[in-house]
């Protein structure tokens, strides 16, 4: 890990890009909060408690997924924080809960907060993501075997695919191999949605944090199965896919709850859970597929397993959108 030394204090580059991220996100929140209508001190209360909550929850779900290396090192471990590592969906969830005790605290909606932390929680995951390579993760598979005729991987046979040894496309590695370079594309799709959620008109509380959350999650299961670094798992199974085919579900079910019953038309919400259903067999049937878990499928090489992959996710943000807009339409 990149780190320097002032005094007795060892600094990690990538805890800095990490905290002033952050610090930059708090001030676009507060900016933001005039136009989300958030009381004065709203901000100042919810940086007090979001910063430890969400490094408390980023850790467990870390040191929960990975229990065999917990048990391993021992339980102190887990307050070694700058070993190991965090998840993105438990510092989230440290997120949410800062919101609601937030509200709580200031007596506003919860929604109103949310809305106002969206935008700046998408600019700090595109900074995050960009910084990775500084702790040596981001990187996917090696490509030069990716285009090996020998590898059967993908259906461009390229013996020198030297060209793509640069960046943007690709990045050496800690062992030095030459590997697509993923966490650029994750950064550019964050900063996407930052710049979707800035542009957004002004709707229902909890509609900007539940957008950010339907199109972070509904990109997340295609980028994690590129990764090939520090991937967390159970068995085969990429908790960072799980969690975001969970969290697709919970938008949806939101989104319907709100919905007033005359508005709960078979036309609307039929589509939406049967394509659902179907994108989520789709991009779990493509994982089994790159895993070589479904006898019929060996054939398709991994690039054409991606680009499915691909499909099912852009079906899966689309199924839930009609009824996301439906629950939150525009104010005014």
């Amino acid at each position: 890990m990149a780190a320097f030394q002032i005094g007795p204090i060892t600094f990690y580059r990538y805890g800095l890009v990490l905290a002033a991220s952050a610090l930059a996100g708090l001030l676009l929140m507060e900016w933001l909060g005039k136009k989300h209508a958030l009381k004065p001190g709203t901000v100042s209360w919810f940086a007090v408690l979001a910063i430890p909550l969400a490094v408390l929850c980023g850790r467990i779900g870390y040191c929960l997924v990975s229990i065999d290396w917990l048990l391993d090192q021992g339980l102190s471990f887990f307050w070694q924080l700058t070993r190991g590592g965090y998840m993105l969906y438990g510092a989230l969830l440290g997120g949410l809960l800062a919101g609601a005790l937030t509200a709580k605290i200031t007596r506003q909606p919860l929604g109103n907060i949310l809305d106002a932390a969206a935008a700046p929680t998408a600019l700090m995951i595109a900074a995050c993501r960009m910084a990775e390579p500084l702790v040596n993760l981001g990187y996917g598979y090696d490509i030069e075997e990716w285009f090996d005729p020998f590898e059967e991987k993908s259906m461009v046979a390229w013996e020198n695919p030297g060209i793509l040894f640069r960046f943007p496309l690709g990045e050496q590695n800690y062992y030095g191999v030459w590997c697509f370079a993923v966490y650029l594309p994750e950064a550019i799709t964050a900063f996407v949605i930052f710049l979707i959620l800035m542009c957004l008109k002004k709707r229902r509380p909890g509609g900007k944090a539940l957008l950010f959350l339907l199109l972070y999650a509904g990109c997340q299961p295609f980028w994690e199965s590129m990764r090939q670094d520090a991937v967390l798992k159970w068995g085969f199974v990429r908790a960072s896919q799980l969690f975001s085919g969970i969290a697709v579900l919970l938008v949806f079910l939101l989104c319907v709850r709100l919905l007033k019953k005359s508005q709960r038309a078979k036309a609307l919400l039929l589509p939406g859970a049967v394509g659902l259903l179907l994108s989520s067999g789709l991009i779990l049937a493509m994982e089994f597929a790159l895993e070589q878990k479904i006898s019929f499928l060996t054939w398709m090489r991994m690039d054409v397993c991606y680009a499915v992959m691909a499909l099912g996710c852009i079906v899966l943000i689309f199924s839930v959108l009609p009824v996301w807009k439906k629950a939150f339409p525009p104010c005014g």
